[in-house]
């Protein structure tokens, strides 16, 4: 390895072609990153021209020697700094254009076209021309730029990538030149810049010898500039392994296998949890999961590669092949393109549980199976899935368990519908039960669904609820995108929603606010509904959706909507969705405990909903010795308080203690509030006076509590 110092009119030397590798990503520097920078260094320079100051750096760049023939063109293969040479590749073109735009001839000027272009003697084809060639994605617009396309006319104004460079640079340079009177003084200025482009920006060139690896050098030197994506590693060092052996086309293997993930769906940033990642990048994680048949998590994908083909040119070779084979899987599975309409349909539900786990699974399916024993695979994994995320049991271990299916499908041992089924009928621990039927019924009978799942995936489970109504004599479906979720009995019910004078008031304001959030209050409107809706009457509110509502899942809403049909709702529901998902009779029956479901929501409900009504969410589980636990967030304790103090004469005394102890319908006896969250509520912590109607905090021989001063 040698590295030396090289002014610009040395690296760009009339016997040296450069070459980018085709495997290479492409141009992606931007404006405020890198053009503004390196144009404002330039001018720097430029304004201290006149003084004794040594050259501006630039940064190093890495070049391998490439074998050639007597008589031919030297070629260096350009390892790192890319970006560098092809910006300032754009940079002098923009200089060299602003000399022909003014009609401009000096000495200097002429030397640009010598440092963009060979001497035609030397190039054998078209592109050897260039003194300067980059990888294919840019080859067409660079052309452009390099042979005058936008010399005179105007590149657009929001282009990007080496077009948005010529742009900016010929601005900057206009701008440079503007104070100009005469065609000599703009010579002059850009006579000038041309000295300060070829004579005073230097670059530390390495040139590889033949013992140095090329790819190790390039990955030690990824830190550098703008990080490469684990994409752009894995396909630098998979074509430099086939590279590797003399005789491999490797532009041909580029062009069928690899250059399809070269497009704007795979370079699409998708969202992963509170991240974004390239598609193409999320995709081969779930290959090489696939390959391998272990979890490759994201800063593994590289490492991972890397090692399975390691220097293999047979490997790189199956690796490649298996990754466009694949892709192709990827991008049909994602499209609906590969799937049949009951695939099709079981992919959309998956989305109700939301776990990226079996992605590599499905990917499998779908690359290595075909017809009726894969559709019933699907259909038993979107069953398995859904019924456990309808039952809100925990994913923490699917890792595992799909990669256990991935090894049996793999094994090739029978027909793929039966592995799946088998693999999953067995399961007997709580991360792998695949629930009964009264299981699913008695949550969705009793979970506050519209707290604990997103808004997207409680979207899925009403369509696909309604879909599930849909019948052969129902006309076609309709698009849902703009489809929100509505609470029948709504939400801030106190105005609209009185609760009779025969009624326990505490009894039936506590009923309700058990069944709001559950699966038979909810349902599925327009934005526009549902702004009209509001908090109206039943009578009304009923009305305008059976007027408006083309939903299956909204004919049949009964002329009464009390909590009695909120019930009788969820269970029809929660027996619709038994149908929907079966599960297999064979299939391990084991107990739901309270301590197995996930309770916290998934949701951000704050703005959803007011300060009260999100202190009074709950969630309940039912013992089996018939008593009930409320668990979750904090409940009503102005609501405790009065009815604590309900039957009590006015001026009547307790201790917080006594409060706490007290059962109410917001804090049974199994399940007391704190005398300390009592206390917070009777003595605000700034000074001021009890907000509770009718109590007030008091002392009473120095013991705390509350004391009832009006009815």
């Amino acid at each position: 390895m040698k590295a030396n110092p090289r002014l610009l009119y040395k690296v760009f030397r009339p016997d040296l072609r450069l070459v980018i590798p085709l495997f290479q990503r492409p141009y992606v520097w931007t404006e405020d990153d890198q053009w503004a920078p390196l144009w404002e260094d330039v001018v720097a320079t430029y304004d201290r021209l006149d003084t004794d100051t040594p050259p501006h750096f630039l940064g190093a760049i890495v070049l391998e020697q490439r074998p050639g023939e007597l008589g031919t063109l030297e070629v260096r293969e350009v390892i790192d700094g890319q970006q560098r040479l092809t910006t300032l590749q754009i940079l002098i073109t923009a200089l060299r254009d602003s000399y022909v735009v003014h009609d401009l001839s000096t000495r200097l000027g002429r030397t640009l076209t010598k440092k963009l272009e060979n001497d035609v003697d030397y190039a054998t084809t078209p592109e050897e021309r260039y003194k300067l060639w980059p990888t294919n994605q840019d080859r067409a617009a660079f052309r452009q730029v390099l042979d005058g396309v936008y010399r005179v006319s105007e590149p657009p104004a929001r282009a990007v990538g080496i077009v948005g460079a010529y742009r900016f640079f010929r601005m900057q340079i206009d701008l440079l030149i503007a104070p100009c009177r005469t065609p000599d003084d703009i010579a002059t200025v850009l006579d000038r810049l041309t000295e300060v482009l070829l004579e005073h920006l230097e670059l530390v060139v390495i040139d590889l010898g033949e013992d140095d690896n090329a790819q190790v050098i390039f990955e030690s030197l990824n830190a550098r500039g703008t990080p490469l994506r684990a994409s752009d590693l894995i396909k630098n060092a998979l074509f430099r392994t086939l590279q590797s052996r003399r005789g491999t086309d490797v532009e041909a293997l580029y062009t069928q296998y690899w250059q399809q993930f070269e497009t704007e769906y795979w370079r699409e940033e998708i969202r992963v949890g509170r991240l974004h990642r390239p598609r193409l990048d999320i995709f081969v994680g779930y290959f090489l999961t696939v390959l391998l048949r272990r979890e490759i998590l994201a800063h593994q994908l590289f490492p991972s590669a890397r090692t399975y083909f390691a220097g293999d040119h047979a490997r790189a070779t199956e690796f490649l092949m298996e990754l466009a084979r694949y892709g192709r899987t990827y991008e049909g599975l994602d499209t609906g393109s590969l799937a049949s309409p009951v695939e099709r349909a079981s992919l959309t539900r998956l989305g109700i549980a939301d776990t990226s786990t079996i992605r590599p699974p499905l990917l499998w399916l779908f690359a290595n199976a075909s017809g009726a024993e894969r559709e019933r695979a699907v259909v038993l994994l979107e069953s398995f899935l859904v019924r456990r995320s309808l039952c809100r049991l925990t994913p923490k271990n699917y890792n595992r368990l799909f990669l256990e299916l991935l090894k049996e499908l793999a094994s090739g041992d029978g027909p793929v519908d039966v592995i799946v089924q088998d693999l999953l009928v067995r399961q007997t621990s709580e991360s792998g039960l695949w629930p009964t039927d009264g299981q699913v019924t008695r949550s969705l009978t009793t979970l506050p669904m519209y707290r604990l799942i997103k808004g997207p995936r409680l979207q899925q489970l009403l369509l696909a609820l309604d879909a599930g109504l849909t019948t052969d004599r129902t006309e076609p479906g309709h698009t849902h995108t703009k489809l929100s979720v509505d609470h029948l009995m709504p939400q801030s019910w106190e105005s609209s929603w009185p609760i009779t004078a025969s009624d326990d008031a505490e009894a039936e304001a506590a009923r309700r606010e058990e069944v709001l959030h559950t699966i038979g209050n909810l349902t599925l409107v327009t934005g526009k509904l549902n702004a009209a809706l509001s908090n109206r009457a039943w009578h009304d509110k009923r009305a305008d959706i059976l007027r408006n509502s083309a939903l299956s899942l909204n004919r049949a809403l009964p002329e009464v909507w009390d909590c009695a049909a909120i019930e009788a709702r969820s269970n029809a529901l929660a027996a619709l969705s038994n149908v929907l998902w079966p599960r297999p009779d064979d299939a391990v029956t084991g107990t739901i405990e309270h301590g197995d479901q996930v309770l916290t929501p998934d949701r951000d409900t704050a703005r959803e909903s007011s300060p009260r009504r999100a202190s009074a969410v709950r969630t309940r589980e039912l013992r089996k010795d018939g008593t009930t636990r409320y668990q979750g967030q904090r409940r009503d304790i102005a609501a405790h308080v009065r009815s604590v103090f309900r039957d009590l004469p006015v001026g009547a005394f307790l201790s917080t203690g006594q409060i706490s102890k007290t059962p109410s319908a917001q804090y049974p006896a199994d399940d007391p509030v704190s005398t300390g969250a009592v206390q917070y509520r009777l003595f605000p912590p700034n000074g001021s006076a009890c907000t509770i109607p009718g109590i007030e905090g008091a002392i009473e021989q120095g013991v705390r509590g509350g004391r009832k001063v009006t009815e």
